[in-house]
C-alpha cells in the first residue's frame, strides 16, 4: 500500500510542478522542439520524427538554423510519386548547394545537422578549409528502386533522397566520393563522414554498399539509421 501511495503522491508533486510552467532543460525533454545547432541529444531521432509531423515547426527549425529555403507545395501523382511537406533547398550556412534541390522538409533538417555538426568540422580538422559548394546529382526522381519495374518506389520518387557527390571547399580543393574513397588524403575523411553522418540520416548508402553508389552518398531521411 506504501509504495502505491507513494507513486501517487510523486505524480501529483509531479503534475503540480508541470502546471506551474517547469519544463525540463530542452536536451533532456524529449517534447521540446529540435533545435538545429545545439549538440545533439539523445532524443534526437524521436525529435526529427516531430519535425516529419509539424511542416511549421520544421520550416522554422531549419530556417533558424541558416538553411536558405524556398517552401514547394505539396505534390501528388497518379502513380506513388510526389511529396508532402518539401522545400527547395539552396544552401545550408555558409555552403551552398551547386544547384537547388526539391527535399522533403525533414530531409533538409537532416543536411542542416549533418552540416554543422559532421561535415564542416570534419572539413576544418582534415583540409584546413570549411566547405563552400555541395556537389550533388539530383534529390526527386519519379522511379523505382535502381529503375526495376518490379522493385518498390526509391525514396527519390518521394523527394527524401539526395545524392552527393562531393564538396568544394573554400581553399579550391574539390573532395569527390568517387575519387576520393580509397586515396591516402582524403578516405579518412569520407569515410568518416559516412561514420558521424549516419546519426543523422534514415540510411547513408556508399561506395561499399554497391557498385551502383561507388560516384555518390545516397542520404535520405526516412530509415532507420542504416549506413554503408
Amino acid at each position: 500500500m506504501r509504495p502505491l501511495l507513494l507513486f501517487i503522491l510523486l505524480l501529483a508533486l509531479a503534475a503540480l510542478v508541470w502546471s506551474r510552467g517547469w519544463r525540463p532543460p530542452d536536451r533532456y525533454n524529449p517534447w521540446a522542439r529540435l533545435d538545429l545547432a545545439a549538440e545533439p541529444d539523445m532524443f534526437l531521432r524521436f525529435k526529427l520524427g516531430r519535425l516529419g509531423d509539424d511542416p511549421a515547426m520544421c520550416k522554422a527549425a531549419i530556417g533558424e538554423a541558416g538553411a536558405v529555403f524556398t517552401p514547394v507545395a505539396d505534390r501528388k501523382e497518379p502513380n506513388g510519386c510526389g511529396w508532402t511537406d518539401a522545400v527547395r533547398l539552396s544552401a545550408i550556412g555558409p555552403a551552398r548547394l551547386a544547384s537547388p534541390a526539391t527535399l522533403t522538409c525533414p530531409l533538409a533538417a537532416s543536411m542542416v545537422l549533418f552540416h554543422r555538426h559532421v561535415l564542416q568540422p570534419r572539413a576544418e580538422a582534415a583540409f584546413g578549409s570549411p566547405v563552400r559548394i555541395v556537389d550533388h546529382v539530383g534529390s526527386y526522381s519519379c522511379r523505382n528502386v535502381y529503375h526495376r519495374d518490379q522493385a518498390p518506389l526509391s525514396r527519390h520518387a518521394l523527394a527524401d533522397a539526395i545524392d552527393v557527390t562531393g564538396w568544394r571547399l573554400a581553399d579550391g580543393r574539390h573532395i569527390t566520393v568517387e575519387k576520393g574513397w580509397d586515396a591516402r588524403t582524403e578516405a579518412d575523411f569520407l569515410h568518416g563522414l559516412e561514420a558521424e553522418g549516419c546519426r543523422y540520416f534514415g540510411a547513408i548508402l556508399g561506395p561499399d554498399y554497391n557498385a551502383a553508389h561507388r560516384t555518390h552518398f545516397h542520404m535520405q531521411g526516412r530509415g532507420f539509421g542504416f549506413c554503408r
